[in-house]
């Protein structure tokens, strides 16, 4: 181990000197439009995930993460029954007047969902 004896031995030993603490990144809180604009300019860039990442100052596993949110969001089954009812091919018609009941779902054990815009 070294001692120092003045102050000039500070100076010739690098070690002995304090060593600057590492920054740490201010950390950027995005909404979901801005990664929905993110995945978008990702997609149509080119570049491979690690440059995308480093040239956007982003950690990988962020963007995949979003990646994997959206996608499983876009996997989702959704049926818009705010519009108007549409019979199947050879059903019997539906009328509102016959009944007011619009959408009718059976969720199993006797369990009865029914809509209606009335």
């Amino acid at each position: 181990m070294i001692t120092p004896t003045s102050a000039t031995d500070f100076l010739s030993h690098p070690e002995l000197q304090p060593q600057p603490t590492p920054r740490r990144r201010a950390r950027i809180m995005r909404t979901q439009e801005q990664w929905k604009a993110l995945l978008e300019e990702f997609n149509t860039s080119g570049l491979t995930r690690a440059a995308f990442c480093k040239k956007h100052r982003i950690a990988t596993s962020s963007l995949y993460r979003w990646q994997q949110l959206f996608e499983h969001a876009s996997n989702t089954d959704f049926i818009d029954v705010t519009g108007p009812l549409v019979n199947a091919p050879g059903s019997h018609p539906v009328s509102v007047r016959d009944n007011d009941w619009q959408v009718e779902l059976e969720l199993g054990s006797g369990i009865v969902l029914r809509l209606r815009t009335t």
